[in-house]
């Protein structure tokens, strides 16, 4: 009985997926939880594990194809027997079909551990060295050769044909070191980066900007490329250039948030609310405590966890703001606070999910915090990652804003940013003026579901709450 795959909802907002590459091949053993594919989505680059262990009968959906979420793009045969592998080491063409003899490094096993230790090197799948006609057709070479066809997606090769690119210059950041089209874009953006710092030929600007491949050999006037070239290095490439001007691709993910973004002011009627809140203690615990703490434990504390964790005081007092609104103008309100964290990466905004976020303590949080931040910031986020988020904080602050207005992340009912704490003077009791740590908070809220009084008293609720600490804090 064959098992189909799905596209998987990468986020609560996402709509479609791309597949970016097979990992597999029809007719290819996969284990349970093994990678077959990498999908492309607004948010993340992500592999997807097999939901069953069989043989893969059918590919549906062809790489570079966009569906819908939930859509079949694959067939997997289940309850094949590992000992059934076909027959390639007694024919002559095995080389064009290898994929028996040995799976992808550290494939296997991934998407289901997130936090799992580091994979395997050099780990081989199930058909490698199960008998001596499959060894004895290809030599030690040829399988060396096959295994590193493997640790390049389809994409990926493509991409580097299509530029002159030799794959062995590029390091992989995908499992097992497989070479993944963000490193090539990487690659190109460096190598621009370099040829624009070179002291360069000035004259030959016009006949290089008319040649074709124009991202690579169209060096202009050090003045206009370098101060963009690090942030915009895997997230846009230069595909025509003059000595005043630069076009730039967006890629798949940017083009997608920018779907995204559009669509969620067209979907949702968004208000705003904001409110003052003095961090002052917490301020002053973390400015005593806070390398302390990261001694200790391994991992830093902010004032992200303080803010989560009166996010989730503020939710029970107010559940609608864990709510969405369905296609059929229903309100389905979540039990579950799942709340999304906003982080920044070279590749763009993504927003991973801590599950059950009222159930840490402020410590668990800022652990929860650091994890999925790394996880984000190495391209590792995982499928379970990137779904069933119930609302959002996100943290502009970190970049020295003050005030910020977010979109929200659909199908959510608000989103709240915490800007940066800033000391300034303000008046307190008595009509006194102190010198205070001042941070906004600012929710942006579906107004087909609440009201400015809902919202408001929310966020009166997340205030309270951070302003309740005193100057000795347990954040166990």
């Amino acid at each position: 009985m064959a098992t189909p795959v799905k596209m998987p909802r990468l986020g609560e907002s996402v709509a479609e997926g791309t597949v970016g590459s097979w990992l597999k091949k029809e007719g290819d053993l996969v284990e349970k939880d093994e990678s077959l594919a990498e999908i492309i989505t607004d948010k993340i680059n992500a592999e997807l594990p097999s939901p069953v262990a069989g043989r893969l009968t059918k590919i549906l959906v062809q790489a570079d194809e966009t569906v819908p979420v939930g859509a079949d793009i694959a067939l997997i045969e289940e309850n094949v027997e590992a000992t059934a592998t076909p027959t390639p080491a007694t024919s002559a063409p095995a080389a064009s079909a290898p994929a028996p003899a040995s799976t992808p490094v550290g494939a296997a096993s991934q998407q289901s551990a997130p936090s799992a230790p580091a994979r395997p090197q050099g780990t081989t799948a199930m058909g490698n060295g199960r008998g001596a006609a499959s060894s004895s057709v290809r030599s030690a070479p040829e399988q060396q050769g096959e295994e590193e066809r493997q640790r390049i997606s389809p994409l990926a090769r493509r991409l580097a044909r299509e530029h002159g690119i030799d794959l062995n210059d590029i390091a992989g950041t995908g499992l097992g070191g497989r070479v993944r089209r963000d490193d090539i874009m990487a690659y190109l953006a460096n190598r621009q980066a370099a040829q624009v710092a070179q002291p360069a030929q000035p004259v030959q600007v016009p006949a290089a900007a008319a040649t074709a491949p124009a991202p690579v050999t169209t060096a202009q006037p050090a003045p206009t490329a370098t101060p963009s070239v690090v942030p915009r290095a895997t997230e846009f490439v230069t595909i025509a250039q003059t000595p005043d001007e630069e076009v730039v691709e967006p890629s798949r993910m940017r083009l997608a948030i920018a779907e995204h973004m559009v669509r969620s002011k067209r979907t949702s009627p968004h208000a705003t609310t904001v409110v003052e809140v003095d961090m002052t203690n917490i301020a002053k615990w973390l400015e005593k405590h806070k390398q302390e703490f990261k001694q200790r434990e391994g991992y830093s504390i902010s004032y992200v966890p303080f803010v989560m964790k009166a996010v989730c005081e503020g939710i029970r007092k107010f559940p609608l703001i864990n709510s969405t609104w369905t296609p059929d103008n229903k309100i389905i309100i979540k039990k579950r606070i799942n709340l999304g964290i906003a982080v920044a990466t070279d590749v763009g905004l993504v927003v991973p999910t801590i599950y059950d976020a009222d159930q840490y303590t402020l410590a668990g949080l800022a652990k929860q915090v650091n994890a999925v931040a790394q996880r984000a910031r190495a391209n590792k986020l995982t499928v379970q990652d990137m779904q069933n988020s119930t609302f959002v904080v996100n943290n502009p602050g970190t970049f020295g804003t003050i005030i910020s207005v977010p979109i929200i992340n659909q199908p959510h009912a608000g989103i709240l940013s915490m800007d940066a704490v800033v000391k300034r003077p303000v008046v307190i009791e008595d009509d006194a003026i102190a010198v205070r740590s001042m941070m906004y908070l600012c929710l942006s809220f579906d107004h087909r579901i609440l009201d400015g009084a809902q919202a408001g008293g929310f966020l009166q609720a997340v205030r309270n709450k951070l302003q309740s600490y005193g100057r000795e804090i347990d954040v166990y």
